[in-house]
Parts: C-alpha cells; sequence; structure tokens
C-alpha cells in the first residue's frame, strides 16, 4: 500500500506526483483509500503455460488432488506491524489443531521458498489462510488459486478492494471471509467446518474457472487460445479509458 508519509519503498514518490495522479497505474498493490487511478493486478506465481493443452492439464490435475488437511497457513510473525498481529493467531490456532497443516516460515532459505513445497501445502488443503504480511496483499494468494485452496482473508484489502478487475463480484461464490476482530476469528477450524462440501466443491471450481486469466503466460508462448492476466488487464483498461472518454 502506497502512502504519502513513512518509509519510500521505491515508488511512493513516483505515485504520488501530480502527473502520474493523471495516469492510470497498473500496480500488484493499489491503495484502498487514495488509489483511484490504481488498478490492481495478480502477483505472478509460478505456472507459466505455454499452451491451452498445459492450462487445461493443470486445470483437471488440481480439480483431481486429495485434499487431507482442512485448512493450512503459509507464513511466518512479524513485528512491529500492529495490522499484522493477525498472522501469530493464525499460527497459533494452524499449530493448535489437528486438521491444520503449518508451514512456519523464517529467515534465510526454507521450504517457503521452494515453489514445490509451496504448491504442496496448498494442493492438500481444502483453506488456506491469507493473513496481511508487510502490507494488505500478498502473492500466496494466488499460489493458493492456482492450487485451487480456497482463501480466507482477514481483510476485505488483501484481494477484494485490490482485484476487481480479476475476481468475481460476489466474493462468497470462491473465498471466506473472517474479520479479524471478529469473534469467528478466534474459532477458525469451527467456522470452517460448516461449510459443507457441496459448497467447498463448487467454490475450488470457481477458482479452477478463475486460474487462467489470473496467470502470466509464458513470455514465448504464442496462440494461447485464452485470455491470461495482460489479457485481462489490458481489455479492462481499454474499457476504463472508454468510460473516461464519454464522459
Amino acid at each position: 500500500m502506497r502512502v504519502t508519509d513513512g518509509p519510500d519503498f521505491g515508488a511512493n514518490s513516483l505515485l504520488n506526483l501530480p502527473a502520474v495522479k493523471n495516469m492510470s497505474v497498473l500496480t500488484v498493490e493499489r491503495h484502498p483509500w487514495q488509489g483511484s487511478n490504481q488498478h490492481g493486478l495478480p502477483y505472478p506465481s509460478y505456472f507459466h503455460p505455454s499452451t491451452w493443452q498445459e492450462m487445461v492439464a493443470w486445470q483437471n490435475r488440481v480439480r483431481g488432488m486429495d485434499r487431507p488437511h482442512l485448512f493450512s497457513f503459509i507464513g511466518g510473525p512479524r513485528k512491529g506491524l500492529e495490522k499484522v498481529a493477525v498472522r501469530d493467531e493464525f499460527i497459533r490456532q494452524c499449530g493448535e489443531s489437528t486438521r491444520c497443516m503449518l508451514l512456519k516460515c523464517g529467515s534465510g532459505a526454507g521450504k517457503c521458498h521452494e515453489p514445490s513445497e509451496v504448491l504442496k501445502v496448498m494442493s492438500e488443503s481444502q483453506f488456506c489462510l491469507q493473513a496481511p504480511g508487510d502490507s494488505f496483499t500478498r502473492r500466496s494468494t494466488f499460489d493458493s488459486v492456482l492450487a485451487g485452496c480456497i482463501p480466507v482473508f482477514s481483510s476485505p484489502h488483501t484481494a477484494y478492494t485490490q482485484y476487481k478487475w480479476f475476481l468475481p463480484g460476489d466474493v462468497s461464490t470462491y473465498s471466506v471471509y473472517i474479520d479479524e476482530k471478529s469473534d469467528a476469528s478466534k474459532r477458525i477450524e469451527e467456522e470452517l467446518l460448516k461449510f459443507p462440501n457441496e459448497k467447498v466443491t463448487a467454490m475450488r471450481e470457481m477458482l479452477i474457472e478463475l486460474i487462467p486469466s489470473l496467470t502470466y503466460a509464458h513470455p514465448n508462448a504464442t496462440n494461447l487460445g485464452f485470455g491470461d492476466a495482460v489479457d485481462v488487464a489490458l481489455a479492462s483498461l481499454a474499457k476504463h479509458i472508454q468510460k473516461i472518454y464519454d464522459k
């Protein structure tokens, strides 16, 4: 999230220039309150297909995966950031549950930096907890979609206010929202067990249908046969600009 005060991580000053505020900015994280000219793009994940056949094969693989874990969390604790205190709660609840797979991350090399390990945990889970990190958004959201693992959000700014060009308006069709300040956030396992199998299957199928439009195709790919994230972004941007001219 870009702010006008605080540390500058490289793009803050640029995005706040008056001239840039008159541009349409495509970014992996838009400012939820001051980013009216900013449009969120998916984080790149690990899958970059070259053909439609590769995409269909991946979707079928995700559809047929065995998922022995009710939920999982991949991440580590953060210090000094009040908004990510929910991470400690996620780690605690996941660690205490026999139905949760916890992949705890720390400094240095580890399984959290291995794509195969990350996708293995997610592909074996029904739900994936998505706590904000250093900012509201996280790439793990798109890793979970790629793995067919239903994302569980604790803030609307992790996805709902970010990626409106890419995600369905009815967020309940593909995700679960548990407000971090609600009583439900203290009993995540209990809340997730309330979802019947039919609903879980339908939500996962929605995720599988979303994979092509949230994926970045291989740069050498031609005649893909589907619109990837770049195609969706350019088409949506064109519509956005046309609406401005039509006013």
